[in-house]
């Protein structure tokens, strides 16, 4: 749960940033490939994203936490 707490504090509170791509997304035309709302998508998930998967898994290995150890 530790890094629960970790990702509220990293992300953003506001979801009417996805929500309006989300009806851009839906209503427009001519979309957009990709969106990146918020910050946090911008300086991390999008960069991600160009990255080697190998890279990738990586650093969510690193990231993730561990169950603690059995009796």
């Amino acid at each position: 749960m530790k890094s629960v707490g970790l990702w509220e504090t990293k992300c953003s509170q506001d979801l009417s940033l996805v929500t309006d791509c989300m009806e851009h997304a839906l209503t427009a035309g001519h979309p957009h490939p990709q969106y990146s709302p918020g910050w946090d998508a911008k300086l991390f998930y999008l960069p991600m994203s160009y990255m080697p998967t190998f890279l990738v898994d990586v650093m969510m290995y690193w990231g993730a936490s561990w169950p603690a150890k059995a009796l």
